[in-house]
């Protein structure tokens, strides 16, 4: 992101941090400073909106705002309460194109869950600099279901949530000769790019025919879908019960996905990145009851897919999935499919003593820890799209071009290529089962440690702690699970469960998060301690922004999985203060240790909030430049207990 002006803070533990910020080309990360944070309170050009005007107001805004205000920073700022559907579609806007002294920033004033709630969902076609922060879209809860329908509130119908897209470039172009593709022209798109999607909730969007989003047969409704986007972040946000994705990536390249909840959702992935996505982190997201979190995905149409190289040989490239909580994952807590140079480090994958794999006990469905299979390029024999989005000049308008580039997925070669798993590492990840899974059933197929189909693919395992419920790992009947030697199995070496494990209430989303950080917590008795191995894709901090190892013994020093410990309070008030106070403290700092205080340096604001013999302390402008009391840490770690930190 573009930074303009940053406190000159210099401290080791945080300098790579505040200069290490992403240039074009460079890796998107979850402690980058949003482009919307940097813009002077002075400069934004403020269009305040009532929920009176419905979602035809929002519509309205966001051209208000490029037909009248291009050149400028721009801030639409909604009041709280309900936006009712008064389109009877999607709230639709395109070519939004910014740049980052004129971004585009739709706020909510009060962005608390619930608090301020858009009765559809968000369409954007080909935007920059576009930031949707603090809305709810979706209502909290739906009415009974009798059979047939629910009853009011029903759930929210929208193919999306929130929907971000480029466009084709040339659609209208022959991008074939005979059986050649030119692929100077077939495959390429203008991307959306720099857009930021900040304490959203996505909730309850599946038919209303439907009972609930995780049986839906629909498999239509995604929580947020970002096709052919680069430079994207989604951070603090949630989704929870979608029937389809919960996250869908189709060609987005420098992706960060970070501190996220995604829960309940349908026929589709928990999260995936697929169709030639390049450089996406999935970091310190908690998911629960998923079908899968994807690293990869199960096979792209060829109209969607984005090259950023040429290769045309990945569903993905270069994704790592790290400090994420993964709990009862109903097919397979992570799958690997078409994914090169892709790594999971430092994760925790829980299945809970209430969980059941999906099937039957002679067939079941789930329960696997780990897949990875091959995917493929579809073309139209396959039921691939064949439409694309492009800009018409003449028209001065996106027109929908049928087929793209005049082949669409009826295309020779790479379409229909083989997309193959190379080079993955799992290091340094909890795999945990409360009662015995794996390998446990009664018929010839059985929950795995791993799954694997296809082609061999190319895995390094080490460093995993794995606790089968008190039992032994299969050792038939499973793809074959060649652990190193720094890894702990049940019985050679993993001699206790590791972590609290217990009952998930899952009554509420605050409710649901904050009972999957206890139920993910490490036990006291240090067994993940000092056994991590060294990763590069390993982060320093863990899934709470607690560092993992000490000064001297570094990340190898540190704990196994995505929770550094048995608890830190502290970092759990800092995570709800900063989602509650964004303008205060932008940015999601690390914890380090300053003197006496275990503390986080917002240098933006020149902030500081710290932690000392049971008390919450502050300091920076806004507190007189003096540390400043607040009292109790049990005090606020009450609030952001109830918050679901």
């Amino acid at each position: 992101m573009t930074l303009r002006s940053l406190s000159s803070f210099v401290g080791p533990v945080l300098a790579g941090i505040v200069l290490g910020l992403p240039l074009p080309g460079s890796a998107a990360g979850c402690q980058d400073v949003a482009f919307v944070d940097v813009i002077a309170e002075s400069a934004w050009v403020n269009l305040d909106l009532v929920p009176a005007q419905g979602t035809a107001g929002v519509r309205d805004a966001l051209r208000q705002a490029q037909s009248q205000y291009a050149g400028r920073p721009v801030r639409i700022r909604l009041a709280p309460g309900h936006y009712t559907d008064n389109l009877g579609s999607e709230i639709f806007a395109q070519a939004l194109w910014r740049s980052d002294a004129a971004p585009l920033w739709l706020t909510a004033t009060d962005p608390r869950p619930n608090a301020t709630v858009l009765g559809q969902g968000l369409n954007l076609l080909a935007v920059s600099y576009v930031a949707i922060d603090g809305l709810t879209i979706g209502p909290a809860q739906v009415g009974a279901w009798d059979g047939r329908r629910h009853a009011a509130p029903g759930p929210l119908q929208a193919a999306a949530g929130i929907h971000v897209a480029g466009a084709a470039l040339d659609g209208a172009r022959a991008g074939a000769s005979g059986q050649n593709l030119n692929l100077q022209v077939y495959g390429r798109f203008l991307p959306s790019h720099h857009v930021l999607v900040r304490r959203v909730t996505v909730q309850n969007l599946f038919g209303d025919d439907e009972r609930d989003a995780e049986t839906a047969e629909g498999h239509d409704m995604d929580g947020m879908k970002f096709n052919q986007v680069q430079d994207l972040w989604v951070l603090d946000s949630r989704v929870d019960r979608t029937s389809r994705h919960g996250i869908d990536n189709v060609g987005v390249h420098r992706a960060a996905f970070c501190r996220n909840l995604v829960a309940r959702n349908g026929g589709g992935m928990g999260i995936e990145a697929k169709g030639g996505s390049v450089d996406v982190l999935y970091d310190s997201n908690s998911f629960y009851r998923v079908r899968r979190v994807e690293l990869g995905g199960e096979e792209t149409d060829a109209v969607y897919y984005f090259s950023l190289d040429g290769r045309w040989d990945y569903e993905a490239l270069r994704t790592v999935a790290r400090n994420n909580l993964i709990v009862d994952a109903r097919e397979a807590a992570l799958d690997f499919s078409g994914c090169s140079d892709c790594s999971a480090v430092g994760n925790t994958i829980l299945f809970s003593a209430a969980y059941r794999p999906a099937g039957t006990a002679i067939e079941p469905l789930g329960g696997d820890a780990v897949r990875a299979h091959d995917s493929r390029v579809l073309g139209a024999d396959d039921g691939a799209g064949n439409d694309c989005q492009t800009w018409d000049t003449g028209q001065a308008d996106h027109v929908t071009v049928d087929p793209c580039w005049g082949v669409g997925s009826r295309a020779p070669a790479p379409v229909n290529r083989v997309l193959r798993n190379q080079r993955l590492l799992l290091a340094n990840n909890v795999f945990m089962s409360e009662r015995p899974l794996f390998g446990q059933g009664g018929g010839a197929v059985v929950p795995c440690p791993l799954n694997a189909s296809g082609a061999l693919p190319e895995i390094s395992w080490t460093g995993n702690y794995w606790w089968n419920g008190g039992a032994a790992l299969p050792a038939a009947g499973c793809s074959v699970l060649a652990e190193g030697s720094s890894s702990r199995l049940p019985l050679a070496g993993a001699v206790s469960a590791p972590l609290r494990g217990g009952a998930i209430d899952a009554s509420t989303l605050d409710r649901l998060a904050g009972s999957l950080l206890q139920v993910s917590r490490p036990l006291s008795d240090g067994s993940l301690l000092r056994h991590a191995v060294s990763a590069a894709t390993m982060a320093s901090h863990d899934h709470q922004g607690a560092p993992r190892g000490s000064a001297s013994g570094g990340i190898a020093a540190g704990f196994v999985g995505a929770l550094a410990g048995p608890g830190q309070d502290a970092d759990r008030v800092f995570n709800w203060a900063q989602r509650l106070y964004p303008t205060l403290l932008p940015a999601a700092a690390i914890s380090q240790t300053l003197g006496d205080y275990y503390a986080r340096h917002y240098p933006q604001t020149q902030t500081y909030l710290g932690a000392w013999n049971g008390h919450l302390y502050a300091l920076g402008p806004s507190f007189g430049f003096a540390v400043v009391d607040l009292g109790p840490l049990a005090d606020w770690m009450a609030l952001a207990a109830a918050a679901g930190y």
